[in-house]
Formats: structure tokens, sequence, C-alpha cells
């Protein structure tokens, strides 16, 4: 699991006034709206005596710890009031809990989980047929028992179409069957590739029909940072699909999609419904597979694995990965599981690169800034 990103935290018109409690990248969080209705995440755990924040209230532009009423501020996560201590009471410096970077767009919160400055941090997805009235977009939800990584490569694979979805997928089982010569599209936080299959019966053709009755359908397929898919399919000359999937890890075993689906047909709403049945559908045909993978993480080793020329866009996509990790944003999932419930983390938000005494450490990492992080705080 990588810090640094966006993540899609919640549907942006279920955060209300009302505390919400999120747990992404496997440490907890808690979300609300102040008084005049901007969204904040601050880290869930109250440093006073590990309370659940998102189970208090919010009070004006605070959230109110449940347990001792302490108060911290939705925008930096300073402690504004400890009851115990009387009006006038001095409130200790470390008294803080980490508050992150949030945005509404696209219907959702996103939050930055992260300590990068605002200037350096990788950007959201752009989606232009989101407010375009020539594109109808829907908004589809579903948790995974899945590693975020492993379901990353699952979207970027150009070979299991054939063999997963049998709605897309008609020339596996042929003897002259192979995947192209894939090529790669480098974009500036990502790596796609396009790929093209038979789609019988399709209204028009995109490039020419093909033998057996079909007609070829192009798709392009690619990620944005580290858990960001997208997937462009061109059924014919009318009829395009855009698909992106913000994918949160819930944990090192859980990942929670949002799958954000535009098309430039159908466009009444009515057709939502059809349209969800379809994709969930195709959506669990490739659930069920990864479910199954073993081993349940990315291989540390390319020993482990038989690669191919198909899996070209993987590799690629591990490349990035190590990138990521070799800046320090890496989380050390082996030392999270290790301490267990012994001991809280969090995840490292903007303030602490100017700011020390924290109570909670940050969350161990694996990379070479990772020391240089430790030592700062």
């Amino acid at each position: 699991m990588f810090i640094n990103f966006w993540y899609a935290a919640a549907e942006a018109a279920k955060v209300t006034d009302q505390p919400q409690h999120v747990r992404m990248l496997g440490q907890e969080f808690v979300l609300f709206r102040d008084s005049k209705g901007k969204v904040h995440c601050l880290s869930n755990t109250c440093i006073h005596r590990g309370a659940s924040l998102a189970h208090g209230k919010v009070k004006g532009d605070n959230i109110e710890c449940p347990y001792h009423g302490w108060q911290f501020g939705g925008a930096d996560g300073v402690c504004t009031k400890i009851p115990s201590l009387g009006k006038d009471g001095k409130i200790p410096a470390r008294a803080k809990v980490d508050s992150y970077p949030t945005q509404e767009k696209y219907g959702l919160v996103f939050t930055f989980l992260g300590d990068l400055p605002e200037a350096e941090r990788p950007p959201i997805i752009d989606i232009p047929e989101w407010d375009n009235p020539a594109w109808r977009v829907s908004l589809m939800t579903t948790l995974w028992r899945v590693n975020t990584l492993r379901g990353v490569e699952n979207t970027l694979d150009p070979a299991h179409t054939e063999f997963v979805h049998p709605v897309m997928g008609f020339q596996g089982e042929r003897d002259d069957y192979s995947v192209p010569q894939i090529e790669l599209i480098e974009r500036d936080w990502g790596t796609g590739t396009k790929t093209k299959f038979v789609t019988p019966g399709a209204a028009g053709t995109v490039k020419a029909e093909v033998r057996g009755g079909g007609f070829q359908t192009e798709a392009e397929a690619g990620h944005h940072g580290a858990t960001t898919t997208y997937t462009w399919i061109q059924f014919s000359p009318v009829a395009w699909s855009r698909q992106y999937t913000f994918n949160t890890p819930v944990d090192a075993h859980h990942t929670q999609k949002f799958f954000l689906q535009a098309r430039n047909f159908a466009l009444d709403p009515s057709g939502d419904a059809r349209m969800d049945v379809r994709t969930r559908e195709v959506m669990d045909q490739d659930r069920v597979v990864m479910e199954r993978v073993q081993p349940f993480f990315v291989p540390q080793s390319s020993t482990e694995e038989v690669i191919v020329p198909a899996d070209r866009v993987i590799v690629r996509y591990r490349e990035w990965q190590a990138q990521w990790q070799a800046k320090g944003w890496l989380m050390d999932v082996d030392a999270l599981l290790a301490a267990g419930e012994n001991k809280k983390f969090a995840i490292p938000s903007p303030a602490r690169r100017s700011n020390k005494g924290w109570a909670l450490d940050a969350v161990p990492m694996v990379g070479a800034n990772s020391t240089a992080r430790a030592a700062a705080e």
C-alpha cells in the first residue's frame, strides 16, 4: 500500500455533519462536514486515551471525542478544547491529530493520504466525460477481498478477457488465437495499452469486419498512480464507454471500489440500472478469479512467476511501484501486521513536514526516504 496519493474515501452525498468512520490503507479515519459544509478527514484515534473520534460529535468546525470531550479542528487537527483543564487551561502542543487534504470531485470525497506539499502531489485523474452533456455517468461501489495492487494488475491484463469474460471473449479457444504485440502508452502517472477483441453483432465496425461474423472492438486500459484505473471501450463508431475505478485499499486484504461508468448512448438515467447489472456481472467474473489468486500479494521476486510478452504492461506497472518505493512511499505491511493491536499508527499528514511532537508514530515505511522521515518527526 502506497501513501502520497489521493484516495476516494466516500460518496460525497453520504458525508454529512454526522461523523463517518472510514478505513483506508489499514488505518482509521473520520470524515465530517463542518459548519460551512467543508469536508474534513482526520486520523480517527484520539491521542488522549485512544477513543474513536468517528463516534463523537461535530461541534461547529471541530470533532469532539466521545470519551472526554476533547475537540480537534477539522482543518488542522489541533486540539482546541480539553474540558478537564478548565476554561483557561493550557493545551499541550502535542495535542493534535493528523488532518488530511480533501477534494470533492466526481460525486466522491477524495483525501490525500500522505505528507507531500500541495505542489508535489500526484493529481486526481481527469474525467472529461463527467460534465459533458453528451455522456451519462453512473456510480457503483463494491468491496472485494482482493489485494489492491493485484486487482489493478487484473484491469491492465490484456490476455484475460478471452477467458474470464464470456460476453467479450470469443476467440480464446481458437487454435490461431494469440495476443498481438503489446504497445505501451505512457502517461504522466501511469501506463496503458490498447487491445482488440471480437464482439459478435456489434452495431457497426471500429476497424473492419473480421472472420467469424463479428466486429473488432478496441479497448484501452491503464493505471493512473498506484490504484486508479481506466478502461476506454469503443464498441462501435457510435457507442463508447469510459470506465474509471478508484480502488481504495481498505487494508492489505480488501479493496473498496468506486466505479464510474460513462457512456455516450442510452443517456436517460432510467438506463443506469440495466447498465449496472451488466457491469456488475463482468466485475464479478473478475472478482471470482482474483479472490482465488495465490499468493495473495504480488510476488516479491520475478522468478516466482513465468512472465510472457502479453504481461508487458504488468511489468511496467511494477516498475512504477519500484519508483514510488524508492521515494519512500511504500508502507511496510509486515511491520503493521506484526504490531497488531499493540500499537496504533497514523498516515503522516503534510503538517508533519513542519511540525514535530506527534503522539502517534507514522506508519512504518519501506524505501530510501523512510528513515529520514522518521528522524524528522
